[in-house]
Formats: structure tokens, sequence, C-alpha cells
């Protein structure tokens, strides 16, 4: 007469239950990791180059920095010119642009508008276009350039500042209480921001001269 027995039973049942166990924590590992990564954002790989551009310049009366007298009808497109030479597209809808210059730091987005009274000319609503673009074409591939307009500029050469005196591009968006001034001759510091990742795509300087 055979007798029943499961003594074996329990080591098997065990080993199951183990292996079951390390197969959920591993998918629930597997899961976090993967929705961690998921997250994170890629920060666009592109080489950026910087230009100065200096199209005019007027100031009819250099006695007062606060005001800028420009010649009748004068426009100019002045600021900083930027050229994608290679790498990934970007959208300026989703960059910031930072300059740097006399100590005073002020960021930009495509967000900002132009002030109603500006040496630019009309039709310029915004501090980022596309060089030789359609309005609202904020694609920028490799090859394609783009501008960071100042809206008015002023001399202060005559006002007896001294050391402060001289010309100065500004960018002040409309509405906004403070802007930046920046002189002829001194390092501009910017940085291109991307703004999804946080992270800096780019950075340099220029000088207007």
């Amino acid at each position: 007469m055979k007798r029943m027995t499961s003594d074996a039973v329990s080591p098997v049942v065990g080993v199951m239950l183990m292996l079951v166990v390390t197969i959920i924590i591993a998918a629930v590992v597997s899961a976090f990791s993967g929705g961690l990564g998921g997250s994170q954002q890629k920060t666009p790989l592109v080489s950026i180059t910087a230009e100065p551009v200096i199209t005019g310049f007027s100031d009819e009366d250099t006695t007062d920095g606060s005001t800028t007298d420009y010649a009748t009808g004068f426009t100019a497109k002045n600021g900083i010119m930027f050229e994608n030479t290679g790498g990934d597209t970007i959208s300026l809808n989703e960059v910031d642009i930072i300059l740097d210059g006399g100590g005073t730091k002020y960021t930009f987005t495509s967000a900002d508008t132009i002030p109603s009274k500006t040496c630019l000319p009309s039709g310029i609503g915004g501090f980022f276009a596309k060089v030789g673009a359609a309005s609202g074409d904020m694609s920028i591939s490799p090859g394609d350039r783009f501008m960071f307009y100042s809206d008015n500029h002023y001399d202060s050469s005559g006002s007896g500042w001294g050391a402060t005196g001289g010309k100065y591009l500004m960018w002040k968006p409309s509405g906004a209480s403070n802007g930046i001034g920046i002189q002829f001759g001194t390092k501009t510091g910017y940085m291109i921001i991307d703004r999804v990742s946080s992270k800096v795509i780019t950075s340099g300087y220029v000088v207007f001269r």
C-alpha cells in the first residue's frame, strides 16, 4: 500500500513564487525606468554662428539719451543675425534669447512684441524673424538664418554723460518696464536656450561697431 506524500510540493511552489515575484519586480523597474527616460527632453544639437548687424543709425539730438530723434522716414534693421550652420532644426517658438551687457541680463521670447514706436520697418512685430521667409515661418533648419532685432537706439555721446556716453542699441518689449541697452564697442553676451529642456543650445558674444 502506497502512502501519499507532499514533501516535494512545497519547494517547487516556493521556487515558482520566487520566480513570479522576481518577474513582477523586473517589470515594475523596467516600466519606471522607461517612464523616466521618456520624460527627459533631448536638447537640440545645432551649430549656430552670430553676427552683429547695423544697417543704419540716426539720432539728431545727442543731448538727450532717453529720447531718440530719428531723421524723417528713417528705418533700420539692426540687431544680431544668427545662422544654423549644421545639426538639428530648431523652432524660434521654442527658444529664449538672453542678452548680457553692461552688467544687465534680459530674457526675450518669441511672444515678446515690438513697441509701437521703433526704428524698424513696419510689418516686423516680433524680435525673432527668419531671414527671407514668410511671416510665421519659425523653423530654422541648417543653412537658415534668423534675426534678433533691436527695436531702437540712441546716441548719448554729446550729452555729457562721461564714460557712459556713446551709441547704444536698445531692446525693450511692448509693456515691459525695463529692457536692455548695449553700448557700441563692448562685448555683448548671448545665450540661446531651448525652452523645452531648459538647456543652453549655444552661447557667445558679439561687439557692435
